[in-house]
C-alpha cells in the first residue's frame, strides 16, 4: 500500500475521448431528432442527404471517442474515469444513430 500514489494525473486522452463522445451524442440525437420530426411533417427527402452525412460524421467521432476511450485506459497513475465515460458516451452516439435509421427506414 506505500506504492500507491495519493493522486492520479489527468488523462488527456480520457478527457478528448469524453470530449467527443459528449459533443457525438448531442448532435446525434439532434440530428436524429430533427430527421423524425422532418418524415413526420413530410420534408425529410428535401434534406435527407444533408442530415445523412450529418448524422453519420456525429457517429463518426464517437467511435472516435471508443478508440481513444480504449488508448485511454492504459497507462500507469491516470485517471480512467473519463476514459471509459467517453466510450460510453461514443457507444452511446453511434447507436442513437443505427437506432434512428432503423427507426426511419420502419417508418418511411
Amino acid at each position: 500500500m506505500g506504492n500507491l500514489p495519493f493522486f492520479k494525473q489527468p488523462n488527456n486522452v480520457g478527457n478528448a475521448s469524453m470530449a467527443l463522445g459528449i459533443v457525438s451524442t448531442s448532435l446525434v440525437f439532434g440530428i436524429g431528432f430533427c430527421s423524425l420530426v422532418g418524415l413526420e411533417q413530410g420534408w425529410l427527402p428535401v434534406g435527407a442527404t444533408v442530415l445523412y452525412v450529418c448524422g453519420a460524421s456525429s457517429a463518426f467521432l464517437g467511435l472516435l471517442a471508443v478508440v481513444l476511450g480504449g488508448i485511454g485506459l492504459f497507462g500507469k497513475n491516470l485517471r480512467r474515469t473519463a476514459a471509459i465515460v467517453g466510450m460510453l458516451l461514443g457507444l452511446a452516439g453511434m447507436c442513437l444513430f443505427f437506432g434512428v435509421l432503423a427507426a426511419l427506414h420502419n417508418a418511411g
